[in-house]
């Protein structure tokens, strides 16, 4: 049971993250375009601004339901259903939308606008269509059900003379009726699912300053279990995180308002709480604090090593808020050092929602540009060097007191040994000499091959921002010594038939490398 939901939790968190991952570089693009609407901008900026912030906020922002359900269903489908998945993600969507709005006609149950439109009703209007207002859960769940459904039933075969219905058309019938039901029956379902969601949110917003603390200390407590996700994507982006009305329309989810503020930045006076969420010194000074730490406690002739690795880390996680490659260097190693960390993490948004910092970052970049998209009497961006130093300097001592009381071997603190006594197995060598070193791909691509057991073994493999996300057939078959010494990576995640391979910010080329080789040693096997 537990290897069973552990799987299906790393398969939804591998789907979630892809539409996410675009969300990001939508969240840029608009912030770029709220600071040329400033008033002090030329006219011709503020045009500029305004033409493209609203292309982006309708047609990303305002259809991210949409835009889930076709990421989650077509990540979900196995390779060779992707593309009908993503065909019947949008399909099954608009037949929800449809079916729901004409359940809602016959049974005379559509809302009237009022002075705030549908706001309040528990509806709202998708693509035109007045519908059960579910917000980004509607994607979510849709998308999920098809990408089990085409998984499911893709292979069904039929007689010759119906061939043309069989397979993922068949699937598609099924698809088809289960979503009319579902549309009808969530009429009555879901406005007491609602209610629920508004009590949890009341209770998440009158927390405060405690709950950003919790926020951010689970959030770190449950990176190594790829879980995270489930925490940040619905605080993000749907009711959890907030509702704000604005200009007229109705936000749900924090990084939905931040963005609706950073729209209408001029008639803004006062920013909604749920900003808290996004103001995040956690790849910006903390890692730096981190960094010192290990370079300073460091044995004296290894810091220079220590350095050249700890840079990249470093600079990766302020350019790109990747700070995983950083913090895989002691999750393993010190499960006591990362309760620190999380705990520090979840003080640092505490402290930062405490003085009142309102802007989002999470990397250094979009922390500088969003600075300028508000005044300062909203953001009060003038404390963040302050806060910036204060969340840095308690990470590092934090990191250097428990690294010298506890004597923790962190990096570049081994103790000189020209050996560590591992012992190389007859099938270690087996697996190192069967890599082809006339290849073209290169020994890191072929070890990781090698150390998941080779081609065959590998059932599926997947990547978010920094990992390589991979289900093996038989977790006998992988050999961790190969995957430990011979491939470069920040971390290995082993949980039997899941391992995950912690590479950094180039792990999609990676996994493309990967794909690639596995084809070649399965056509060389024909």
């Amino acid at each position: 049971m537990k290897e069973k939901f552990m799987k299906s939790a790393g398969t939804f968190s591998k789907a979630i993250i892809q539409p996410v991952m675009f969300m990001a570089v939508t969240g840029i693009i608009l912030s770029v375009c709220a600071i040329f609407k400033l008033e002090m901008m030329p006219n011709g900026f503020k045009e500029v601004g305004n033409f493209v912030f609203n292309i982006m906020s309708g047609g990303m922002i305002g259809q991210l339901s949409a835009i889930f359900c076709v990421g989650i269903a077509t990540a979900l489908a196995k390779p060779k259903y992707k593309t009908d998945a993503a065909i019947l993600g949008i399909i099954t969507y608009l037949v929800f939308l449809y079916a729901n709005n004409a359940w809602l006609t016959v049974t005379n149950r559509l809302a009237q606008a009022g002075e705030q439109g549908l706001y309040g009703t528990g509806q709202g209007t998708v693509f035109g269509i007045q519908v059960t207002d579910m917000g980004v859960f509607l994607g979510i769940l849709l998308g999920v059900f098809v990408g089990v459904m085409v998984n499911k039933f893709g292979e069904i075969k039929l007689h010759k003379y119906l061939a043309p219905y069989s397979g993922t058309k068949s699937a598609y019938i099924l698809i088809i009726f289960a979503t009319i039901l579902f549309a009808i029956g969530i009429t009555y379902f879901w406005p007491a699912v609602n209610s629920v969601v508004e009590s949890i949110v009341k209770a998440t917003t009158t927390a405060g300053s405690v709950g950003c603390f919790f926020y951010g200390f689970l959030n770190r407590l449950l990176l190594p279990l790829g879980l995270h996700h489930f925490l940040w994507m619905p605080i993000f982006y749907t009711p959890l995180g907030g509702t704000a009305e604005i200009a007229g329309q109705v936000y749900n989810g924090a990084f939905n308002i931040w963005l609706a503020e950073l729209g209408n930045a001029g008639s803004i006076t006062a920013m909604h709480p749920s900003i808290g969420y996004l103001a995040n010194f956690g790849s910006i000074s903390l890692p730096i604090g981190i960094a010192v730490a290990f370079w300073q406690t460091a044995r004296p002739e290894n810091r220079k090593k220590v350095a050249a690795i700890l840079i990249p880390t470093v600079t990766t996680a302020f350019l790109a808020g990747v700070t995983e490659p950083l913090e895989f260097l002691f999750l393993f190693l010190s499960p006591l050092l990362w309760i620190a960390h999380a705990v520090v993490y979840g003080l640092s948004m505490l402290i930062t929602n405490l003085v009142g910092i309102n802007i989002q970052f999470d990397t250094g970049i979009n922390m500088i540009i969003n600075s300028f998209a508000f005044p300062s009497r909203l953001g009060h961006q003038y404390l963040i060097p302050i806060v910036f130093i204060v969340t840095g300097v308690l990470e590092y001592f934090v990191f250097k007191t428990l690294i010298l009381k506890l004597d923790i071997p962190t990096l570049g603190r081994e103790k000189k040994d020209s050996s560590d006594g591992s012992v190389v197995t007859d099938e270690a060598v087996e697996l190192q000499n069967s890599i082809d070193a006339d290849s073209e791909f290169e020994p890191q691509i072929q070890n990781i091959v090698a150390g998941l057991g080779g081609a065959d073994n590998i059932e599926n493999i997947i990547n978010c921002y920094t990992r390589l996300r991979v289900d093996v057939k038989d977790a006998d078959k992988v050999n961790m010594q190969i995957l430990k010494e011979k491939v470069q990576s920040s971390g290995i995640v082993d949980k039997g038939k899941h391992i995950q391979i912690i590479i950094g910010v180039g792990v999609e080329e990676e996994r493309e490398k990967v794909e690639a080789y596995m084809a070649k040693l399965k056509v060389a096997e024909v």
